[in-house]
């Protein structure tokens, strides 16, 4: 099973409705860092807000080094919220959508960073003006969030399509409903996931056989008395995750590829991964973005794994089974990231799909 971190979902989603007739961002919007809205006319002015994103992306990063899971709800509402405002950034909106985005997905990692364990981004607010729609399908998203048995299996899919359902409802103020139908057609798809998901999580109740009647007892020769039985050892299973753009060059794969920066960023890694008494199994599996063809993906990201593999057994995490495996881009985790942006936003915008996921079970000390 998947390390995840309790969540208490007792809480309802708020209606969150923004107040209307307002202009330009909230005071939320004001706090990330970000240039205002009129001064992104210039390649130093965008440099620096784009440097702003990537910042807040490492943070995040950090946070799930450092023990939240990926799929941990409030951690993954998080990255959600960063990779819509990035879009919207790079679609030049300037409604607020980014600034309220982007401020909803700092609120969550400052909680976690105070609190690892902090319920956090349970509530969905309506930024940006954006309409309420669709009563239904925030019902459902609801009904998975209160029960936290399942969400423990689908918890990034439901966040994420809560985000998107946002993003609906903005396009739907901002351009009609044509341009929300694809954002609610993408929160359908999602809630068949989710619902999937939440059917495979459920493991049946073992029923216990009644006792078979006892027979007289024998006579039993008296023995030394035996030694404690130890507690059973927890035997987790864990996932982190590492960018590969903080990894490699782009398009690379290879130990002599790796960035300067990378070394320490393995180093973090190791030393969490020797939590672990003894490893009984690692997988790291590599992961690509669409640009390229897929068999050059799934060639990119299964050397890229067997990279970080070797790197990390030369840090000294050894496992009795070690697989290193590439999926190519057959998994992303972006959504929002259209084939019509210049190469240079599309190549931005699809960072979270080039990835590596280290999973690991063992001993926990």
């Amino acid at each position: 099973m998947k390390i995840i971190l309790p969540l208490a979902l007792v809480a309802t989603v708020l209606a969150g409705c923004a107040t209307t007739g307002r202009e330009g961002p909230g005071p939320s919007g004001q706090a990330t860092g970000l240039a205002p809205e009129k001064q992104r006319i210039t390649d130093s002015i965008i440099r620096a807000d784009r440097e702003r994103l990537d910042a807040h992306q490492d943070r995040l990063r950090k946070l799930n080094e450092s023990g939240v899971p990926q799929n941990h709800f409030g951690l993954a509402k998080a990255q959600c919220w960063l990779d819509t405002a990035k879009t919207k950034y790079l679609e030049n909106d300037r409604t607020g959508y980014v600034e309220e985005s982007l401020a909803e997905s700092m609120k969550i990692a400052a909680a976690l960073e105070a609190d690892r364990k902090a319920v956090v981004g349970i509530d969905t607010p309506l930024v940006a003006r954006s309409a309420r729609l669709r009563d239904d399908l925030w019902s459902r998203l609801q009904g998975h969030k209160n029960n936290a048995q399942t969400l423990e299996c689908n918890a990034r899919t439901v966040a994420c399509a809560e985000v998107r359902l946002v993003r609906a409802g903005h396009a739907q103020e901002q351009t009609g409903w044509r341009q929300a139908t694809p954002h609610i057609a993408m929160v359908e798809d999602a809630l068949r996931r989710a619902d999937q998901e939440a059917a495979a999580c459920r493991m049946p109740v073992a029923v216990p056989r009644p006792a078979a009647a006892a027979a007289a007892p024998a006579p039993v020769p008296v023995a030394a008395p035996a030694m404690p039985q130890q507690a059973s050892v927890v035997v987790p299973t864990e996932t982190f995750v590492i960018l590969t753009d903080a990894l490699f060059q782009f398009d690379k794969a290879k130990a002599s590829d790796l960035l300067p920066g990378a070394s320490v960023r393995l180093d973090q890694v190791a030393e969490r991964l020797k939590a672990f008494k003894t490893i009984r199994q690692i997988t790291v599996t590599g992961h690509a973005d669409r640009l390229g063809s897929p068999d050059h993906n799934a060639k990119l990201s299964e050397t890229r794994a067997a990279t970080i593999l070797e790197e990390l057994k030369k840090r000294g995490v050894l496992a009795t089974n070690s697989v290193a495996r590439g999926l190519g881009e057959t998994k992303p985790v972006t959504t929002d990231c259209s084939d019509k942006l210049a190469r240079t936003a599309l190549i931005q915008c699809l960072q979270p799909d080039r990835r590596v996921e280290i999973e690991l079970s063992g001993q926990v000390r």
